[in-house]
């Protein structure tokens, strides 16, 4: 397996170019990812779930999920039932995300997020990562769950 080192500066300049154009970024797990941009990768690539393919987004984000949440989550064909459920589906084409706060204490990780859907409705996830021990992807930080989170009147105090 070839791995690809990607340094926080080179991604930073990806999603800048990325956002200029329409083509999806292409990453698979690597250590030199912090966990928000693991997530910030994950929420781009559901954005851009059909291109070039119909839920090629939903194959990218599925790489960085760990080999805990695959146990639950995979194969990739349930974990795109998933994905298109209606707690998920606002993750697919949405029109923006922002982070809005990122814990990580030793090799966990918690990444809170608001999406405007594609519909325009604002929703609140937690994205929660670990910083993998062993295998393949020693010293990656993946995700092992989201959770939809209630909305909130004030959805820009969510508690870090």
């Amino acid at each position: 397996m070839t791995r690809v080192v990607i340094t926080a500066a080179m991604f930073t300049f990806f999603c800048r170019t990325l956002a200029l154009s329409s083509q999806p970024l292409d990453l698979n797990p690597n250590p030199n990812l912090s966990p928000q941009q693991v997530v910030e990768f994950q929420l781009d690539a559901l954005r851009h779930n059909d291109e070039p393919t119909p839920d090629a987004g939903i194959e990218r984000s599925f790489r960085f999920a760990s080999p805990s949440n695959r146990l639950v989550t995979g194969p990739l064909t349930h974990f795109s039932e998933i994905v298109h459920s209606a707690a998920y589906s606002p993750l697919l084409k949405s029109q923006a995300s922002e982070v809005r706060g990122v814990v990580v204490q030793a090799d966990q990780a918690r990444v809170y997020v608001t999406v405007t859907s594609a519909n325009g409705a604002k929703l609140n996830f937690l994205f929660m990562l670990s910083r993998q021990g062993e295998g393949d992807y020693h010293d990656c930080w993946m995700t092992d769950s989201v959770m939809k989170l209630p909305s909130e009147e004030n959805a820009n105090q969510i508690a870090v």
